[in-house]
């Protein structure tokens, strides 16, 4: 059984990967929270031109520097389409990287709701940002 799956993919200006990004993955994976099933990183340099690596194709050098978390091989999920897609949108002279991951803290509640006959009606996601906003509104109301 999985538990949810979920993708983010956040931009940099330049290429500034400097590892805090998977040492908190690794964090994450290691106290169970997460298992992560895919992870590219996309490059597009000042003329257009983009380039793509797949964490495990990294150097061992370069992921011990960067983290050291359980990087699922068999399960590569991102194809050459996404890459070009995901590298049309961005800037020249920047940077991606896109993690999917399993919420594996959840398996369990998603086991419960099962057994008890549960089902999904619905799902989503509410930005931090947008929690914050709507408090903040929330409090010059009242």
């Amino acid at each position: 059984m999985r538990g949810p799956v979920d993708y983010i993919i956040v931009g940099f200006n330049g290429n500034n990967f400097d590892g805090g990004m998977l040492k908190e993955i690794t964090e994450a994976e290691e106290k169970g929270i997460i298992r992560v099933l895919d992870l590219l990183f996309i490059i597009k340099d000042r003329t257009g031109a983009i380039a793509e690596g797949e964490y495990a194709d990294q150097t061992n050098e370069l992921k011990e520097t960067f983290g050291d978390f359980t990087y699922q091989e068999d399960t590569p999920l991102l194809t050459d389409d996404d890459v070009a897609q995901i590298g049309e949108q961005m800037q020249n002279d920047s940077a991606a990287a896109i993690l999917i991951v399993e919420h594996t803290w959840a398996k369990g509640l998603k086991r419960a709701i099962l057994n008890a006959g549960g089902f999904l009606i619905a799902d989503g996601r509410i930005h931090a940002e947008k929690v914050e906003q709507a408090v903040t509104e929330l409090a010059t109301i009242q």
